[in-house]
């Protein structure tokens, strides 16, 4: 594979049929890159990091990083081992805004350290390249020149680094490589949009689907409007969806597929 064409869309099947030798591969470049990191990591500890500085030290202070070197990088290529549906809703808007200005990105989620939803809310998410695979380490490249990946602790708070030095870079592209191997689009993971639904709420949305109001939803159901309403707001969230017609037509989509 060569680096300046990183497949977007690549996979090897189904999660539960993912090549063992493909998730050995980016077992060992995980632990290729831990090495490194380690060494730098406590290179910046004692203030004699070569070929990369900690540039932000907190969570808010690294999110604020980010997003401002954001403005001017041209391609981000991101491994993430976990995530929530809170974390994501507050990042996918940030990537939309990032990909709408022309820029390139590629995300890499574990898929085993997704809550649920925010597989649902990933699987769901109209703009971006998003997959799901093995990712034990978490890593951003920028630009092909800079790798982002966790620093020392700083009296008890987490730090981030920016590498560029070529053994470090070496090992990044190595576990990037390796990753996008394993992985599948989110698209394709089987991920069924109703299954964090109770089966009331699967009603309720069949329901809307037929195009009932809110009363002919209760009144079939035999419970309350308000609880019809609470439900419906549950419902699209549950889905990452603004609207009942896209609510409905998810559920119509889903019907012809299967």
């Amino acid at each position: 594979m060569e680096r300046h064409d990183l497949p977007t869309g690549v996979g090897m099947g189904p999660m539960t049929l993912m090549s063992m030798d493909a998730i050995q591969a980016v077992l060992d470049a995980a632990a290729a890159l831990q090495v490194r990191r380690s060494e730098a990591a406590a290179q910046a500890a004692r203030g004699e990091l070569t070929g990369g500085e900690v540039v932000a030290v907190g969570m808010g202070a690294i999110q604020e990083w980010i997003q401002s070197e954001l403005t001017t990088c041209h391609e981000n290529l991101s491994v993430r081992p976990t995530g929530s549906l809170s974390q994501l809703r507050a990042s996918l808007p940030h990537n939309r805004r990032f990909i709408e200005s022309g820029a390139r990105m590629v995300s890499v989620f574990d898929y085993f350290g997704l809550e649920t939803d925010a597989r649902l809310l990933l699987a769901n998410e109209p703009i971006g390249d998003y997959l799901f695979g093995r990712a034990p380490v978490q890593m951003k490249i920028f630009d092909r020149r800079r790798v982002l990946l966790d620093g020392p602790s700083v009296d008890g708070t987490m730090s981030l680094m920016v590498i560029h030095s070529s053994a470090c870079m070496e090992a990044a592209w190595r576990y990037w490589e390796a990753v996008v191997e394993s992985a599948i689009p989110v698209e394709d993971a089987g991920i069924s949009d109703l299954e964090v639904l109770s089966k009331r709420q699967r009603q309720i949305v069949a329901l809307l689907a037929s195009d009932l109001g809110d009363e002919a939803v209760a009144a079939s159901l035999g419970v309350s409007v308000r609880t019809v309403r609470s439900e419906v707001a549950a419902i699209l969230a549950a889905l990452g969806v603004k609207s009942r017609f896209a609510a409905a037509t998810r559920l119509a989509r889903l019907e012809v597929e299967s």
